[in-house]
């Protein structure tokens, strides 16, 4: 008996249920999705934790890098200080070559001579430099020829040495080839009895500048705490510590202040290649080498920070995981009953449409995919019935504008004839100037009355020149033209009436009745890329530099029924070009300048031709 009924329970509510099914499947793929994404999501924020600690680390070593690096500047700009200051660079020049005793005779008589030569003094120069940077511990001038050491101390009076090789090492120390910047020698710190635990040492050579000999060297013992200075910035969010090193493993700098005085003991175990060793932990290590200078920075991170840092993060994305899981079940089960009554009233309605019932409408207006659904059917509907209303009104439209074309058409023969009656009347009165204007109008009017859309290129030039010359007439020598045309472009097909526009154009804006040298030019010849090039120029008014702006972007719109000049303006005349050839393959452009006339050129393919016709050439009135 239980066991038909789990048979039963089943079939009804697994196997044959397509939402308990859809549920069971949403669950799981939920809270394996939510799984996966809490993993990468805590792998993607512990590696940008991971990386914001060891980016912070970098910067503070190019910091400290920088700080080690200006105070190498700061000792080379002071050898350049002298050796650009004449008088100074002979004084330090005489004290590296001569005895203490016989420089200060050479300065007692330099006073003598030149009781202002005072700036030159190399002893004052030095000890302003000394009092200029608080970082200077001791500055210290050796000289290589006569071996004596002369400090100057911060806070303290200046120390002279005088040294022998035989009796003392640091003849040998201040000989040896070392790096700009290195650790004290002892043999100095020793004579000098400096602390050398938290000191860094810069020197530079000391050339003479005539004989370009090494005279001496500039020895600078700066201290260690000022890099701290430059780690202030990182201090908050700094992880291990930064060390300044040797070639030899020498601690120059250590922030965390454990291995001063030392040879750092890992310092075998660090590579340029390899940012993870094992040092008194596993860390990771990076490290920023200037062979030149001799240093290397170098920041070590313990793994175990690293981690201790992610480890509030893993805890959080734990307990939002089991939230989201939580909710993962509970929600879907809610939404499935709440779809799967929704879908069995949708599918009843729809198939009341389906049978032909257009008037029929989903009452569904909830903003999800099914209430998209519903309202995408009933726009559907809508647009249906909006189509079939528009097209039966769109066809008495038609048919009524066809019967009013009809019923305006005038009979071309007529007004020709009527045309011609008036100017056989003009000739037999003599006005044979109003008669050849009449002529002009009634092949204009012949033209224009034609049904053809495209006409021979001469015919329309020919056109033209018939509009023109009714101006010739009217305004006698004060107006002239010119037609041009290539000789093989006569019977090439044009757009009919694509010039009329722009003559009309100037005759109403451009010209000016109070001048006698009034001109339009029209040239048509071949252009570039198989294009015929219709060119026509005036010196007319022109236009003002914002009118022109306004009608080029008028030109660049795209085509919106009837132009504001009227169906035969400039925006006409390139409507209907693209529409004959194409958007790309013709158009019209436009220059002028107030008082020097306009210029519109048209452009179009060259087709093919459309009869033999007259031969081209030239035409001037």
């Amino acid at each position: 008996m239980k066991a038909m009924k789990a048979r039963s329970f089943y079939r009804t509510y697994v196997k044959n249920n397509l939402f308990s099914k859809l549920l069971a499947t949403l669950s799981a793929i939920s809270v394996l999705t939510i799984v996966t994404l809490a993993y990468l999501l805590y792998a993607f924020m512990a590696e940008s934790v991971r990386s914001d600690i060891l980016a912070n680390q970098r910067r503070a070593m190019e910091a400290v890098s920088a700080r080690l690096q200006a105070s190498s500047d700061s000792v080379q700009r002071i050898v350049a200080d002298i050796y650009q200051d004449q008088a100074l660079s002979q004084n330090v020049t005489y004290l590296l070559s001569h005895p203490f005793a016989d420089y200060f005779r050479y300065r007692i008589d330099r006073y003598a001579d030149e009781p202002r030569a005072g700036y030159g003094n190399a002893i004052t120069y030095f000890e302003r430099r000394l009092a200029a940077d608080s970082s200077i511990r001791q500055l210290m001038l050796y000289s290589s020829v006569e071996q004596y050491l002369y400090a100057w101390k911060a806070g303290g009076s200046p120390q002279l040495r005088e040294l022998n090789s035989a009796l003392s090492f640091i003849p040998d120390a201040m000989a040896l080839e070392l790096p700009t910047i290195s650790a004290p020698n002892p043999w100095v710190a020793r004579e000098l009895g400096l602390d050398a635990d938290r000191l860094y040492a810069v020197r530079a050579a000391v050339n003479n500048p005539g004989t370009l000999q090494k005279t001496g060297q500039l020895l600078v013992h700066f201290s260690s705490d000022s890099l701290v200075s430059a780690l202030r910035p990182y201090l908050d969010e700094l992880k291990g510590y930064v060390l300044v090193l040797t070639p030899q493993g020498q601690v120059l700098f250590d922030s965390s202040g454990r291995y001063y005085g030392s040879i750092y003991p890992y310092a075998s175990r660090i590579s340029t290649l390899d940012s993870a060793a094992a040092l008194d932990r596993p860390s990771q290590v990076a490290v920023l080498s200037d062979s030149l200078a001799g240093y290397s920075v170098v920041g070590v991170v313990p793994d175990a920070q690293l981690e201790a840092a992610s480890a509030g993060l893993r805890r959080t994305v734990m307990l939002l995981s089991g939230i989201g899981i939580l909710l993962a079940v509970v929600l879907p089960g809610i939404a499935v009953a709440s779809v799967a009554r929704r879908t069995g009233s949708l599918v009843r309605l729809m198939r009341r449409v389906e049978s032909g019932d257009f008037a029929g409408r989903i009452q569904d207006e909830r903003g999800d995919e099914l209430g998209q659904i519903g309202q995408g059917f009933n726009r559907m509907l809508d647009q249906l019935n909006r189509q079939i209303e528009q097209e039966y009104k769109a066809e008495l439209r038609q048919r009524s504008t066809e019967l009013s074309a009809i019923q305006a058409r005038i009979n071309p023969h007529f007004l020709s004839n009527t045309l011609e009656v008036i100017r056989m009347r003009a000739v037999s009165r003599g006005a044979d100037d109003v008669a050849e204007m009449i002529y002009s109008l009634s092949v204009l009017f012949r033209s224009m009355v034609g049904s053809r859309s495209l006409v021979p290129l001469r015919e329309e030039l020919e056109l033209g020149r018939r509009y023109l010359e009714l101006f010739r007439i009217r305004y006698k020598d004060r107006f002239a033209y010119s037609i041009r045309m290539d000789d093989s472009l006569t019977g090439r097909p044009v757009v009919k009436l694509s010039l009329q526009p722009v003559m009309e154009n100037y005759i109403v804006h451009g010209l000016d009745t109070e001048r006698d040298d009034n001109r339009f030019d029209i040239s048509a010849a071949r252009g570039e890329g198989a294009r015929i090039v219709v060119t026509l120029r005036d010196n007319g008014r022109g236009m003002a530099p914002e009118a022109l702006e306004a009608l080029r972007q008028r030109l660049q719109r795209p085509p919106q029924g009837q132009d504001e000049g009227g169906s035969f303006g400039l925006q006409s005349i390139r409507d209907r070009l693209r529409l004959v050839y194409g958007p790309n393959a013709a158009g019209l452009d436009i220059d002028s300048a107030p008082g020097a006339g306009t210029t519109v050129t048209l452009w179009f393919p060259d087709g093919s031709d459309s009869g033999s016709g007259e031969p081209g050439g030239a035409e001037e009135r």
